[in-house]
């Protein structure tokens, strides 16, 4: 880690950070626990953003999302309605809550619920669909789609929140320990981490009452989704930067996402306020079919994960991962290697094998990312730009410079 000593406001909300224990406690319609959520909301990736504002690769998450929640019987209504301001949005984030990719979140959204051990303190992120074929995650809204989703919301969801509460829940914490060291990063590798989850849900799945057409349907979709527990490790970040948040005068970064358009990020000394730039493309492998000309801008909350310690910051973790995003073990090591220069700490449990049993870097300072320029790099799938289109490969991406810059130069003007 770099020997610079840590300034007394990013002390306290390095702590804070590290202090989280996150544990997969319950799966809940999102109305009943995201604050702030009303009817007429939907929540998608950070920073905030205006219909009017929003690139054609969100609009199709939007539209999807009021499909899926009633608020609309047609995307032509949905357009309509989200124009004339009748559907209002908000980002994710700003709700204690993630919208990975380009994912939405509605009043009868499921809900993975991970709550802090020791505070009780709660984060939130929807139970994920699956990154391979049509899903509402990437911004496609297909009556199949739709149906699944329904499917989601009516039998797996509750079928989840039975074998949770049967189990007693889950210690998110050990499994994603215990995921590091079976070549997960946590982000866009998470088969080891998945496989373990639906491993201790199993016994209370079993119980869960459903016929055995529907449990064998359950634990298929389990099986076969290998991001199935992107969820928690995303929600996990977003409850440990909450904590974090609020230290006047640290640059400890506490929210980090993209929306096709902008990313943003926000830092713990300026609570609530974002601070953005133009999202960049991502680069990387392209599916059968696609080139660098389809993909859209960097869209999803996930980012924040890299800012937090996992993910693409932790790539050396997962070697299956480098032909997928276009890396090898040699930039694997190197995104490593800068990442430990911008960060303030380090995560003493998660750890990297291939590197030695090396701690994941912990917190991004906004100040050292601009005094190196070095920047998080994230690992990312990359949607097509155009509606409805979805995912086109997969690859890396990092938050603008300039959102770095304007965050040290509020934190100096708050100082002085």
């Amino acid at each position: 880690m770099p020997a610079a000593a840590l300034s007394a406001p990013d002390a306290v909300a390095l702590e804070r950070l590290l202090a989280v224990h996150p544990r997969l406690v319950a799966v809940r319609p999102a109305g009943e626990v995201v604050p702030g959520l009303e009817r007429d909301l939907i929540l998608h990736a950070a920073p905030p953003q205006p219909w009017a504002e929003m690139s054609e690769l969100l609009r199709g998450g939007m539209i999807g999302a009021a499909l899926n929640e009633g608020l609309a019987a047609t995307p032509e209504e949905a357009v309509r309605k989200a124009a004339a301001g009748e559907i209002r949005f908000a980002a994710a984030q700003d709700h204690a809550s993630m919208a990975g990719g380009v994912g939405s979140i509605t009043w009868s959204t499921p809900m993975m619920v991970i709550e802090d051990a020791a505070s009780g303190r709660r984060a939130f992120h929807p139970v994920m669909e699956g990154l391979t074929g049509k899903a509402l995650v990437l911004g496609m809204y297909e009556a199949e789609v739709l149906e699944r989703l329904r499917w989601m919301r009516e039998v797996l969801a509750p079928a989840l929140e039975s074998a949770l509460q049967r189990i007693g829940g889950i210690d998110a914490h050990a499994l994603m320990i215990e995921a590091l060291r079976r070549g997960d990063e946590l982000h866009n590798r998470n088969a080891a981490a998945s496989s373990l989850a639906a491993e201790l849900l199993a016994p209370g799945l079993a119980q869960a009452g459903l016929a055995a057409a529907e449990i064998e349907r359950v634990f298929a979709f389990v099986r076969t989704n290998p991001q199935f527990f992107v969820a928690v490790s995303l929600a996990a970040s977003r409850l440990a930067c909450d904590a974090a948040d609020g230290v006047p005068g640290s640059g400890l970064v506490t929210a980090c996402g993209a929306n096709g358009t902008d990313t943003g990020i926000r830092v713990s000394g300026l609570p609530g306020r974002w601070f953005t730039a133009p999202a960049e493309v991502p680069e990387g492998v392209f599916f059968p079919g696609f080139s660098a000309a389809d993909a859209g801008r960097g869209c999803g909350d996930s980012l924040l994960i890299e800012c937090y310690g996992l993910g693409g910051t932790l790539l050396a973790a997962a070697p299956a991962l480098w032909p997928v995003v276009g890396a090898d073990e040699a930039r694997a090591r190197q995104i490593y290697a800068d990442a430990q220069q911008i960060a303030l700490g380090e995560h003493a449990d998660y750890r990297v094998p291939l590197l030695g049993g090396a701690a994941a870097p912990a917190g991004v300072d906004v100040r050292r990312v601009v005094a190196s320029g070095l920047r998080p790099v994230i690992d990312i799938v990359l949607v097509h730009r155009e509606l409805g289109r979805g995912a086109v490969g997969f690859g890396l991406t990092s938050p603008p410079l300039a959102c770095f810059q304007q965050a040290v130069a509020a934190l100096d003007a708050a100082a002085a």
